[in-house]
């Protein structure tokens, strides 16, 4: 067994403990990595869309679209907030002030405004916004189950493209944790089983010679004893008809085949090596853990890892940069949080660009729900799933868009408002873990994850209604 540890959060839900994330595999020279590997494509090549990767960036904590991409200058006070909008280059469309870089750059993206559901805890609505169904169980400090439905990731990890040398989903920097220092939910395979896992990146990607130490071969296990140690593992198999037949190694030798593949590959030492880029590259998206996960995240996709979440984590509640911002908002907004945020996206979105991976890369930007309208008596919002934004860059998105404009003042999306997937009628669940349900630049986010790798439709889980549960868990 494998512990990948890294920093958890603590929000509002409770108090964080000391966290970790117990990951299987067959200790083989240090080797854990097939147990998080997933197996055949099953994609369709007559069938694909523009967008040929994706980089997820989720704000955990809930980003409020009230400071970032949806102002209201003239709402009363106690709703407006301390920030003033700022004119983009496309006429028309208004961000934060705090927000300069992405104003100059509104061309490569679009903005949805009017995204809803119902969720008001962090776990359950982050599963929403991860999976695209609305969790079983609604409450607090809910946690991962094999009855879930799996992450976008783990659903692209075992049906869609599978790359040669890299694994096809990867997660970064680190696990998510809700209060009680419990996992968050929906950032697993759940249904699909831990072969579809993702590839988790736990670590401080700021250190100056960061890389993934689990693809390093230890300095007494070199190319030829590796190779006798896969002889080894399949005489091993040989022998083990009895255990192949049950269900929890079943298929376990691709897994094996790729991880040690990928403990042989330059290309993914080479991709995980942060020290590579120019010092100034790595300056220009921020020297924290969200501007240098961009940057590895670029890295990753232009090595042709198909999928890659970025999740933006913090320490705690009242660490200035998280986003659950019920207290002291603006002041961590303005002097934290915003300026990474600008810094990081405008050089990831301008990255792809000048190496021509945008048009070929959907980004997608957005927390678990998004803020209250009115401010709290701690200068802060408070939680809010039926109105936040989100933004959409790349992979055939046109830029210099709004969709849907919600209600005055804020609160609420218009009559039609763009629904996470699985929202409204629970007899049909969102096929998808997508933002949006409408347009946004002639194309849906739905759309196009179902496009990038042409999975869902060959999902049998998307035919059920909810995931099973216990008789005795309300729903």
């Amino acid at each position: 067994m494998l512990d990948v540890r890294g920093p958890g959060t603590r929000l509002c839900d409770g108090i964080s403990r000391r966290e970790f994330l117990r990951v299987g595999g067959l200790g083989l020279g240090g080797l854990s990595l097939p147990s998080l590997l997933a197996g055949r494509t099953r994609a369709s090549a007559s069938n694909r869309g523009r967008a040929k990767s994706c980089i997820q960036l989720f704000m955990w904590g809930g980003p409020s679209q009230h400071e970032t991409f949806d102002l209201k200058p003239s709402a009363p006070e106690g709703i407006r907030g301390a920030f003033r909008p700022m004119a983009t280059r496309t006429p028309g469309i208004r961000i934060c002030e705090h927000l300069p870089l992405l104003a100059r750059m509104s061309e490569r993206y679009a903005i949805v405004r009017s995204l809803t559901h119902t969720g008001v805890n962090h776990g359950t609505s982050a599963y929403h916004m991860l999976t695209g169904h609305i969790h079983f169980s609604p409450g607090t400090l809910r946690h991962p189950t094999p009855n879930d439905f799996p992450s976008v990731g783990c659903a692209t990890a075992r049906y869609g493209r599978q790359p040669t040398d890299m694994p096809p989903f990867i997660a970064l920097p680190s696990v998510l944790y809700d209060g009680d220092g419990g996992e968050v939910p929906g950032q697993g395979p759940g249904l699909l089983g831990q072969r579809a896992a993702p590839f988790l990146v736990n670590g401080d990607p700021t250190r100056p010679g960061f890389s993934i130490d689990t693809l390093i071969l230890p300095t007494d296990l070199n190319q030829v004893r590796l190779r006798g140690r896969i002889g080894l593992q399949a005489t091993l198999d040989n022998q083990a008809e009895r255990l192949a037949r049950l269900p929890e190694v079943q298929g376990m030798g691709s897994h094996y085949e790729r991880a040690f593949r990928l403990l042989q590959s330059p290309t993914a030492r080479r991709a995980f090596n942060l020290a590579a880029e120019p010092t100034r590259l790595r300056e220009r998206y921020g020297m924290h853990h969200f501007g240098q996960s961009c940057l590895l995240a670029r890295r990753l996709i232009e090595a042709g890892v198909p999928l890659v979440t970025v999740y933006w984590n913090s320490p705690s509640l009242t660490d200035d940069q998280s986003w659950d911002t019920h207290n002291n908002s603006f002041n961590r907004l303005q002097h934290h949080l915003l300026p990474a945020l600008d810094r990081a996206l405008t050089a990831l979105l301008d990255d792809l660009s000048g190496r021509a991976l945008l048009d070929d890369t959907l980004v997608v930007w957005n927390g678990e729900f998004g803020r209250t309208p009115r401010i709290n008596r701690n200068a802060g919002r408070d939680h809010w799933g039926f109105c936040q934004s989100a933004l959409l860059a790349g992979g055939g998105i046109r830029g210099r868009r709004t969709a849907r404009q919600p209600r005055r003042p804020g609160g609420h999306g218009v009559s039609s408002p763009r629904r996470a997937a699985g929202s409204g009628d629970a007899g049909c669940p969102g096929p998808a873990a997508a933002p949006v349900h409408g347009q946004a630049g002639g194309r849906t986010f739905l759309t196009a994850i179902i496009q990038t790798e042409t999975i869902w439709r060959r999902h049998p889980c998307w035919h059920r209604t909810v995931p099973p549960r216990s008789p005795t868990r309300s729903r």
